[in-house]
């Protein structure tokens, strides 16, 4: 039994020891230091040269509706109208009347500069040459797709009709359509409104043709991506998602066109810790998820029948943080855009319940490194009948350390012999030798949740604790995972030993060491969580060790 024991402890070792080998050796790299923020898009092109540089809107009233559609002249300059909220500065471009830019103002979503030493505001539109920008129009011939480079709807230019300090519509044409967009600002934070019109221009026909309202995006195909021992500095990443009928769908490389099932409630650009999501006023028309023919280009399309914009549709999109409280908000399955991972999925309903435990924490102590080490607290008082158990076990196989060391001195080599003479001895005793990983099994969902928490959960990105600056990033100066190795070498040490020699060897010194290698590079808040665990781990052993009582050597 105590071999079974062993290999299932070495089963988990190689396990997580094949996983994060493979991804250290083959897995995306991470940016050199100093390096964030390098390599970002190009700001796209359109019809001409930029006219007009950003500035604030002239004042004036509520868009009224107008009788006909004028169109801009078909080379005319590109205008752009900044609107602006404490949260947020919105570009808007009467090329295809779409969103330019979109800067994230609060401090906390700052990146850092090509210098390395200076902060930058996040921009969550980012397009190469040629390629359209978010919330432009195009039509869908049939079936056909949309690319987002080679469609010329996208690019084509608009005229600046009314505008105001909170507001502003485009007009133009799209194809056979005359077309009226107006944008305003939302009544939540990092949300704008869209209403649009859409008429088929006299003589013109329409059928079979569809409007997408497209959500654009481009990442360098050279851009490092987060991995798992990417310490949470690694890159970026840029996904087209949207959430049809009852499923979040993301584009995948395999499939240059994805049409998924069901009525669409959102459509979007998933970026790890942000998204950028339009949504209809009611769940309808069809997603679509087009992989541009331009490498690192994508777009995730609303497609409209043409007859439904004919009378203005308001649309709504949310460009910002991840903050579960603000996407569920919208009660449209936004909060479906937090992507877990392919693995860390199984634990998403854990993650979720750690984020929310944490978040009431955080309100209490006011920061989330002390958040953390009060959930490794409640996490111990939960599982202590448990381990408990396990620490009792653990503390009779010690008591018994000296009878086993008798019989590996009248074993010899014979291994297979003294095993089951160890066996027995347990067996005469009562002892369960698998306990002992109990506490090990139970923890590793808390850690792949909390793993798939720190990655995902915008509301502890660059959160500081003490001399870290990022709880979602790696220690920077190796203090926490040095602390964790330590702590891990005194808990193997205060655990009973194998009977073989090397087994003993490799669990006291060897363990230690790979897992200290292996949490240098990850979250800073996950090996907080762990060295806190093992201290703890740590005061219950001593107490168990205190109060297991030595067995009564069985009689022959």
């Amino acid at each position: 039994m105590e071999t079974d024991y062993r290999r299932l402890i070495g089963a988990i070792a190689i396990s997580v020891a094949i996983m994060l080998g493979w991804s250290f050796l083959f897995g995306p790299k991470g940016p050199p230091p100093g390096s964030e923020g390098k390599g970002q898009p190009a700001v796209a092109g359109g019809p001409g040269t930029p006219g007009a540089q950003p500035g604030a809107a002239a004042a004036g009233g509520p868009a009224a509706s107008t009788p006909a559609v004028v169109p801009a002249a078909p080379n005319a300059s590109e205008e752009l109208v900044t609107l602006e909220t404490a949260q947020f500065q919105a570009t808007l471009s009467s090329w295809g009347g779409a969103l330019r830019g979109f800067m994230l103002k609060n401090p906390k979503f700052q990146r850092k500069g090509e210098d390395g030493k200076s902060w930058q505001a996040i921009d969550l539109v980012s397009v190469t040459v040629g390629e359209g920008y978010p919330l432009a129009l195009a039509v869908a011939p049939g079936q056909g797709a949309v690319d987002p480079v080679k469609s010329a709807d996208l690019r084509g230019p608009m005229r600046v009709a009314e505008k105001g300090p909170d507001h502003v519509t485009f007009e133009g044409e799209v194809g056979p359509f005359l077309v009226s967009k107006r944008f305003s600002i939302g009544s939540r934070p990092y949300e704008l409104t869209l209403d649009v019109t859409a008429r088929p221009k006299a003589g013109s026909s329409v059928e079979g043709r569809s409007l997408v309202l497209a959500m654009t995006g481009y990442l360098p195909p050279e851009t490092p991506k987060p991995g798992f021992l990417s310490g949470g500095q690694a890159g970026e990443t840029l996904v087209p998602a949207c959430r049809a009928g009852d499923k979040t769908v993301r584009g995948n490389d395999k499939e240059a066109v994805q049409v998924p099932q069901g009525a669409a409630s959102w459509v979007g650009m998933d970026r790890r810790y942000f998204v950028s999501a339009v949504m209809g006023p009611s769940r309808e028309g069809e997603c679509v998820l087009v992989k541009g023919e331009t490498p690192g280009t994508w777009l995730a399309g609303l497609k409209l029948a043409a007859g439904s914009l004919e009378s203005s549709k308001r649309f709504t999109f949310y460009s910002g943080p991840k903050q579960l409280d603000s996407l569920q908000a919208y009660g449209r399955d936004l909060e479906s855009a937090i992507d877990y991972g392919t693995v860390t999925n199984f634990f998403a309903f854990f993650a979720r319940a750690l984020l929310w435990v944490m978040r009431w924490f955080e309100k209490v102590v006011r920061n989330w490194g002390f958040a953390i080490i009060l959930l490794t607290f409640l996490v111990k008082l939960v599982l202590y009948p448990l381990t408990h158990k396990s620490m009792q076990s653990m503390q009779e196989m010690r008591a018994l350390q000296p009878e086993v060391e008798k019989l590996k001195a009248k074993f010899g080599e014979d291994k297979e012999k003294m095993n089951v003479a160890v066996m027995d001895l347990y067996k005469k005793h009562g002892v369960n030798p698998l306990g002992g990983c109990l506490p090990m099994l139970l923890q590793m969902p808390i850690w792949l949740a909390l793993y798939a928490t720190l990655q995902t959960s915008v509301e502890l990105y660059r959160e500081p604790f003490f001399w870290i600056r990022d709880l979602t990033a790696m220690d920077p100066y190796y203090i926490l995972p040095v602390a964790m190795g330590v702590s891990s070498f005194v808990t193997q040490k205060l655990s009973p030993q194998p009977a073989d020699n090397a087994q003993a060897k490799m669990m006291l010194y060897m363990m230690p060491i790979f897992f200290t290698f292996i949490m240098f590079k990850l979250p800073a808040g996950l090996t907080l969580y762990i060295l806190v665990n093992n201290l703890l781990s740590i005061v219950q052993q001593q107490i168990a060790m205190r109060r297991t009582k030595a067995p009564v050597p069985a009689k022959a």
